[in-house]
């Protein structure tokens, strides 16, 4: 009985991390060239590395708005570590799971959080933006938001495991 409880845990455990599939923050179709310039000025302003849709950088082409608002906002999304409402941008951008169709070579979209966490909202000229990232995110039913709590899982479980298997009483009787 142990092992099998053993194993389901197991189960369980890797079940709740393997989600792995990437995910991308892109600008929508459609949008004005107004409200793309107000989320790459809010993005690169913050959290985002706009450093490679500057000139001569390895994503500046294609040189048009749409393509530079995508790498702000997926670039902003991955250092907010892909938390929820953080690609919205008022309804400017949603989430995917690919990268745009028209990257050059050399420019490579990151698909994860970054390792680099959060630092706030004040831009460069220290003031507080009244544009930003709202909304949901766009993650009903892609299986994103499980990305974030997966990791507790794991820890509670791991932990379980492990009492359990050290004869450690956790004031349960058995029957």
């Amino acid at each position: 009985m142990r092992v099998f409880l053993g194993l389901l845990l197991l189960l369980l455990l890797l079940a709740l991390t393997t989600s792995s599939s990437a995910i991308y923050c892109l600008c929508k179709d459609g949008i004005g060239e107004k409200e793309l310039q107000l989320a790459i000025d809010y993005a690169c302003g913050s959290l985002a590395d706009c450093n490679p849709i500057h000139d001569n950088g390895p994503c500046y082409q294609p040189n048009n708005i749409k393509s530079h608002c995508d790498w702000a906002v997926n670039s902003y999304f991955q250092k907010a570590a892909q938390v929820s409402g953080s690609c919205n941008f008022s309804g400017t951008a949603t989430t995917n799971q690919n990268p745009p169709s028209n990257l050059v070579t050399g420019c490579i979209y990151p698909s994860s959080a970054s390792t680099t966490s959060p630092t706030g909202t004040t831009l460069t000229n220290g003031t507080t933006p009244a544009f930003g990232p709202t909304g949901t995110g766009g993650f009903p039913g892609n299986g994103a938001s499980s990305l974030v709590i997966s990791p507790v899982f794991t820890l509670c479980f791991s932990s379980l495991v492990f009492l359990w298997g050290s004869n450690v009483r956790l004031g349960f009787r058995h029957v």
